[in-house]
């Protein structure tokens, strides 16, 4: 070998500190990355257990107060159609055992990241502003135009959490008026009253939020939420002549220092709804039952959905009650649940059953709840009458109370009622149709698509 050769071969050589090192792992982190491996697949396997355990599956949720959907019925058309499995899926995710928990434990998660300066509002946005005039010149019932405020200014300071303003101990859901939205429920009740002429009467009840009584103009300006009274106003003077709107913000004014809305929750109370039964009893000629006649039943300990969405510690401290009062005629409703099940619920229920054993889920104990279709049969009267009440929840607390004034009271929840609302009222020879809602269902736009699928628009 001669020099240059040895040179070169010098030079192919490769530093010890620049060859590769062994591609042998540290035997502690073989044994670390096996661990990890045999941690995940023990997690993947008890969930599998935990998801394929159909005893433990619930069929209800206290924290999102529905029914959780129920497995579906084979048939070979949904079966050929991916209807059947693809139901299952829904079923099968909708009903995880742990789901309640894990939904609980993120809405927790949650609130420790402090104050929420931007929240989900059903109908959020900046607010229309309300016109002075008449929706339609040309005729419809009028609303009321009184100027009423609420008692003496409270200076308590608040806090405004998006669509929501917490104040002392309560909350209140803030409303945003939607000329655009407002002129189409408008136009759908309308519609649907055109469809059912010759037919039944048809009545609007539209029912304002808590803070109309609660919160005097500044404060209500300061929270940019519109005013509930006006855009009452505004909706019924569109109304046509086939359709009588009727006003109930006088009477609930009259009554403001009574517990007419829950502190914790968006919805009204029964004495609420009572009020506003009074006002349609007058609407319609019939004669209100006493309040003083009915059974009175209490459930203490009520956190419902402005707790839920605010999580404040001043509500949590304070809990509702919840206030029912039973019909005299029947306590005895036949519902159709949103699977399809047909069964009988009590129109009040007892809340401190074990149905209703969450602090959330009280107010589920005005007829069972949100169904597609309730009825009642009120033997003590034997004139034909009969009514239809097209709702969303706020009707829950008012059905009640027509027990008493009708024969039959047919109840639907137009979010899952599958049908048309003129085929049901003349299957049904069905003498009054009632719609009630609240403003925010009048300003938000899913609801509007759902209530034109059941008018058929």
């Amino acid at each position: 070998m001669n020099r240059n050769e040895v040179n070169n071969s010098d030079k192919n050589k490769t530093p010890d500190s620049e060859k590769p090192k062994s591609s042998k792992k540290d035997p502690f982190l073989r044994k670390a990355a096996y661990a990890q491996i045999l941690s995940c697949v023990i997690v993947i396997v008890i969930f599998f257990v935990i998801g394929c355990a159909f005893f433990m599956r619930p069929d209800h949720s206290d924290t999102e107060k529905r029914n959780l959907t129920e497995f579906p019925e084979f048939t070979w058309d949904s079966f050929l159609s991916g209807t059947f499995t693809s139901q299952i899926n829904l079923w099968y995710s909708d009903t995880f055992p742990t789901r309640e928990g894990m939904i609980i434990a993120s809405d927790y998660i949650k609130s420790l990241y402090g104050i929420k300066t931007n929240q989900f509002s059903s109908n959020g946005g900046d607010a229309d502003e309300i016109p002075d005039g008449p929706m339609d010149p040309n005729g419809g019932t009028s609303g009321t135009d009184d100027e009423t405020t609420s008692g003496g200014k409270d200076d308590t300071p608040g806090e405004q959490m998006g669509a929501f303003y917490v104040k002392g101990d309560t909350a209140y859901e803030l409303y945003h008026f939607s000329q655009t939205n407002s002129s189409r429920y408008v136009s759908l009740l309308n519609k649907s009253a055109e469809k059912l002429n010759g037919k039944a009467n048809v009545y609007a009840l539209i029912v304002p939020l808590s803070y109309t009584f609660a919160l005097d103009e500044d404060e209500l300006a300061a929270t940019g939420a519109s005013d509930c009274r006006d855009a009452i106003r505004y909706m019924y003077s569109g109304l046509s002549s086939n359709v009588r709107g009727i006003d109930i913000c006088n009477n609930l004014e009259a009554h403001k220092d009574e517990y007419l809305y829950y502190r914790t929750d968006h919805h009204w109370t029964a004495r609420g709804a009572y009020y506003a039964y009074e006002e349609f009893c007058k609407a319609t000629g019939k004669t209100p039952t006493p309040l003083s006649a009915y059974e009175r039943l209490e459930f203490d300990g009520f956190l419902g959905t402005l707790y839920t969405d605010t999580k404040a510690p001043a509500l949590k401290n304070n809990p509702d009650y919840v206030e029912a009062f039973v019909p005299m005629g029947t306590n005895t409703a036949k519902v159709t649940e949103r699977g399809g099940n047909i069964t009988e619920y009590q129109i009040v229920n007892k809340a401190t059953d074990a149905w209703y054993p969450n602090a959330a889920s009280k107010y589920n104990c005005f007829i069972a709840g949100d169904n597609p279709l309730t009825e009642i049969h009120n033997p003590d009267k034997t004139d034909g009458s009969s009514i239809v009440v097209v709702k969303e929840s706020f009707g829950n607390a008012f059905v009640p109370f027509l027990v008493d004034s009708y024969e039959y009271v047919y109840v639907i929840d137009y979010r899952y009622f599958d049908g048309t609302l003129s085929d049901f009222v003349s299957e049904k020879n069905a003498t009054d149709v009632l719609f009630i809602n609240n403003v925010i269902a009048t300003s938000t736009s899913a609801r509007l698509n759902e209530l034109s699928e059941l008018i058929g628009d």
